[in-house]
């Protein structure tokens, strides 16, 4: 199984690496939840093979990266809401106007 793990958990970092490279922030939550699943089975008190750390690291790696990725979106989002907020004044005064 160890092996099996392994495999899966650079599976995991290999497709995070892509979509994020990508920027598809969309994927990467699917993914989130597979990681999850994949360390919840980790989890288990029998102590991990040095592979299976090593994969496991690549894959914190990637996870820190799509989490960079996903910041900068929302800093992004939150300056675009900020911006509409802040000339919402003028934008109901040219609808009230055009009316």
């Amino acid at each position: 199984m160890p092996a099996d793990e392994r495999a899966h958990a650079l599976d995991l970092a290999r497709r995070l690496h892509e979509r994020t490279q990508a920027g598809d922030v969309a994927a990467l939550s699917a993914l989130d939840r597979e990681i999850g699943a994949l360390l919840i089975g980790l989890a288990g008190a029998r102590p991990l093979d040095a592979g299976t750390r090593s994969a496991c690291a690549l894959l914190q790696a990637a996870h820190q990266r799509a989490l960079a990725l996903v910041r900068r979106e929302l800093d992004a989002v939150q300056a675009q809401l900020l911006d509409l907020c802040a000339h919402r004044g003028g934008r109901d005064a040219y609808a009230f106007a055009a009316e």
